[in-house]
Parts: structure tokens; sequence; C-alpha cells
């Protein structure tokens, strides 16, 4: 059995797709070697603003949930820890991440799990600088935790998002940053907001890959198109993100297939990686749902966790993270929506992710939310 560090982990319920949180309890983790795995150790607290404390392999920084009756949060249940074999994650090497939730009071396992998209776990993984992205499902071994062989392509920071639902519960979202061995300087690639061309479409060369596979070679030319509507982005204010996936020639494709429940699933992350948003389409007369982290704070210059916390205009909540799927095993076509709300201005990336014959197109956006 794997012997954990009692650390302390926090995580964001789910969210609705017009609200969010702004966190301001912040604890900072470093990451240091320890045996075989790389590990945590609570370095410090400070509800003002994170103190960064660096160890060997970097740090990994989240907030609670600071003013939460403003902002209508849920106290999350539960927190991560993380390892990982060997405790040296080398570039282009196989290493094995275990994620183990515990509940966040008694330190004890979750043991159940609810099915949310089809899965157990979502876990989104990005550089820092947001160049590179993947969506990974790792897979439950019971007593709380989940494993998954991961690889990254190059030297760097990485962030990654764990996505959850406690047996019973609502849907949590646990961060934690790492760095790869040292290896010498990398140059972040900065972020510059995509403009609309004709029509006001947003324009994307994409190929097909395997699922989990972002660097494999890809087959099959495609086109993705994306149109926010309205065109200028406000933030606090509801936009429709209009997808529209066609072939190598700009033909609309007909059969789009579902993917994980949903005829699309779209990851949206602010340039400085703080608000997460994971929102799922619009479908069969179903409305779209986002659910995910907002650090965001205005006193805080070290990162964050954070939640989206109050209903939709329905005051409902599903805890099986099902909402938005409507009917997706029997839609097809090429048009793809997705309805979300942007929680404070900057850049933000947008990831969508859909299938076709087997197989994910990712077709990836820069937003200027004013």
């Amino acid at each position: 059995m794997t012997n954990y560090p009692n650390t302390e982990r926090s995580s964001a319920p789910r969210a609705t797709v017009l609200t969010s949180i702004l966190a301001s309890t912040i604890s900072v983790f470093s990451i240091i070697g320890c045996g075989d795995a790389q590990r945590l150790d609570d370095r410090s607290t400070d509800t003002n603003g994170a103190r960064e404390r660096n160890a060997m392999h970097g740090t990994d920084d989240h907030s609670q949930h600071g003013d939460a009756e403003a902002a209508g949060a849920h106290t999350p249940s539960t927190r991560l820890e993380f390892m990982s074999t060997p405790s040296t994650i080398e570039p282009g090497a196989t290493s094995t991440w275990r994620l183990r939730i515990v509940d966040a009071t008694s330190g004890k396992p979750v043991p159940e799990f609810d099915l949310s998209h089809e899965k157990l776990m979502h876990l989104i993984v990005v550089s820092k600088d947001l160049s590179w992205f993947n969506h990974l499902h790792p897979e439950y071994q019971g007593n709380g935790e989940f494993t998954i062989d991961a690889e990254l392509p190059r030297v760097g920071e990485y962030k990654l998002y764990a996505d959850y639902t406690p047996k019973g519960g609502t849907q949590e979202i646990a961060q934690h940053e790492f760095k790869t061995a040292a290896a010498g300087p990398t140059a972040a690639v900065a972020l510059v907001a995509d403009r609309p061309a004709k029509g006001g479409w947003m324009l994307r060369s994409a190929v097909s890959r395997p699922e989990g596979q972002p660097d494999v070679k890809g087959s099959g030319e495609y086109q993705v198109a994306m149109m926010p509507m309205p065109s200028k982005i406000t933030a606090g204010k509801e936009v429709m993100l209009h997808f529209q996936v066609r072939d190598a020639k700009g033909t609309p494709l007909t059969d789009l297939e579902p993917y994980l429940g949903a005829l699309g699933h779209a990851v949206l992350l602010s340039s400085d990686t703080k608000t997460y948003l994971h929102t799922h389409p619009m479908d069969a007369g179903a409305e779209g749902m986002d659910h995910g982290a907002s650090g965001h704070d205005s006193n805080d210059s070290d990162g964050g966790h954070g939640s989206h916390g109050e209903a939709d205009s329905h005051g409902e909540h599903d805890n099986h993270g099902d909402h938005g799927t409507g009917n997706a095993s029997a839609a097809t076509g090429s048009d793809v929506m997705f309805h979300t709300t942007f929680p404070s201005a900057g850049l933000y990336k947008v990831w969508g992710q859909f299938q076709h014959r087997g197989k994910i197109i990712t077709a990836a956006f820069v937003l200027q939310v004013s």
C-alpha cells in the first residue's frame, strides 16, 4: 500500500453556467523528493495571499473557499494527495501518477465516487504556459486511489486539475502544480487573442488522435471553427461558444459521435491558470453546464483554487455531473454550442474536444474577455 503524507488538498464544488467564486484563502504546498515518489509537504498557510516555498521539484498552490457566503460556495468535503513514481518526472518518459482522494476532515480515503460523463475522474493536465493540453481518465484502484501512467512532452512546469464527484456529493476539482526534472530553461509561449475571420468565425486546422495521446501523429484533416456570441465577451455576462467541426475542405460534418456522453467537451483556463471551467454543450434542448475552480483574487499573486457555487436559473444542481448531455447518444452533426460565463477580464484559452470515427479532435482558441 502506498504511504501518503498527511497533505491538505482543497477542491471546488461543481458549478453552474452563470456563477463563480472569488477565493481568498490560499494554502501553498512544496513538492519534495521522498523515496520512490514525488510527495507533497505542507509548508505554509497564508490567508492574505500565498507565500511560495520552493523545494526540489517546485511548488503547488491552491486556495480554499474564501468568501463562501457571498459567492454561494460550498466547503469542499475532500482533498487530494498526489504522488509520482519515480519521484523525478523526466520528459518523454512514462511515470505512474497516484491521486488519492481523502475526507477533508478525517483524512480517511473516500471509498466511492459517482460517474460524471461516463468516468469516475477526469484529469486535465496543461503546461503552465497553456501551450500543451491533455485530458486523461485515471483508473480507480479502490480505497480512494486513482492511478494513471502519463508522459509529459518537455521540460517545464505543469498543472493538473482532478475533476471527481464523491458518492452522493457534489462535483469537486483539485489542482496540483509540479515541475519536470531540471534540464535548462524553457521559453514560455505567449498567449495572443484570436481574431475572427470572414463571417465572424475563428478557424483552426486539426487532426484526430487516440484519446489521451496529444503527441502522437494524427490522422485525418479537419477544420474547427468557433464563434463567440456575442463577439465581444464581457466578464460576468453569459456567452455562447458556437463550435463547428468541418472536413478538410470546410464542409460541416454530419456524423460527429458522442464523446463521454456528450457531443463535445470544452475546457477553459485563464492565462494565469487560476480559473478553470469544464463545460458541456447544449443538446436536445438541455442547458449547458460548466463547473470549475476560480482562484481569481485581486490580492492573490500566487495562484488559487475556488469554485462556482450558486445554482443556475432553475436553482438546480446535478450531483452526477451529467448536465447538458441531453440525448447525446442519438445526436449527430457539426454544430456544438456551449453556454458559459467568464468570471473576470483577461485572456482565456479554450480547448474544444469532439469525437469522429473513434478518435478525438482537439482545437484550441484564445479569447479576450473585457
